[in-house]
């Protein structure tokens, strides 16, 4: 009796081979992206548990080296850095000490009315008066309009020198006032964790995360659309086994003889 066999079967194969390759592709650049993103934001908390730290323990030098960098600077471009040191806390310190000390110098009994050359350069820059305009007559650092040969002429200079370094004095007591308490807020932020935006190595790390954040949302999108669409391509194989043209063997057919050994 012939035998035959018929099977069907059917089931959802991926769209293509270039689908899954792709879909295997832009996985792999999510992986990528999210190691890097890890890194990324490793990076990111390690600075701000640093920059608490230092916040807590040296927020006043730091700032102190900060207005003597800037500070560095007021010979050459006196008006500009002064602008630029009225507008923090310690700043204004670093303006308020070197005013003092003018001051002290002119009270002192060992004033005779002259301030030493350096000690002009000083009251000059403090001032904001570029250099070009040091000896300018109409300068009120400038002293010649008081004769020598008055008897009150020491008195005279060091009144005049008095009333500049003491309008100043008042000047800048009357911003710290102000800035102290900005000062305060921003140290206690920082301690916080909550300012950190003038860390340029912070806010660099901060924008490449937020890029790298951004590449994964496009990534994942891109990832979407490639599986759907391309929808699934339903296939039905019908695998028929044909008739075999082998012969069938019969249980009636006589076995052939077999042929006895010799002895």
């Amino acid at each position: 009796m012939p035998m035959s066999t018929t099977a069907t079967l059917a089931g959802a194969i991926p769209a293509s081979i270039i689908t899954r390759r792709t879909i295997r592709q832009v996985d792999l650049a999510i992986k990528l992206e999210r190691d890097r993103l890890a890194i990324l934001q490793d990076r990111a908390d390690t600075k701000r548990a640093w920059l608490i730290r230092r916040a807590d323990l040296v927020w006043d030098a730091d700032h102190r080296d900060k207005a003597e960098a800037l500070a560095s600077r007021i010979k050459s471009q006196p008006g500009r850095v002064v602008a630029r040191l009225t507008t923090t806390y310690h700043g204004c310190l670093f303006l308020m000490k070197r005013w003092s000390y003018l001051h002290q110098k002119v009270v002192s009994k060992k004033f005779k009315g002259d301030l030493s050359k350096k000690d002009q350069i000083m009251a000059h820059c403090l001032l904001g008066i570029p250099p070009d305009e040091w000896d300018d007559e109409e300068s009120e650092l400038n002293t010649d309009a008081i004769s020598r040969d008055d008897p009150e002429w020491e008195i005279a200079v060091r009144k005049q020198y008095r009333e500049v370094f003491m309008r100043e004095l008042r000047r800048l007591t009357e911003i710290m006032k102000v800035l102290d308490l900005e000062n305060k807020e921003a140290q206690a932020e920082a301690k916080a964790g909550e300012f950190f935006d003038t860390d340029p190595f912070l806010s660099k790390t901060e924008r490449e995360i937020a890029s790298c954040e951004r590449r994964i949302r496009v990534l994942e999108k891109e990832r979407l659309l490639a599986t759907k669409e391309e929808p699934e391509v339903e296939v039905a194989v019908e695998v028929a086994l044909a008739d075999s043209p082998s012969s069938t063997v019969s249980a009636d057919a006589e076995e052939a003889p077999v042929a006895s050994p010799l002895l």
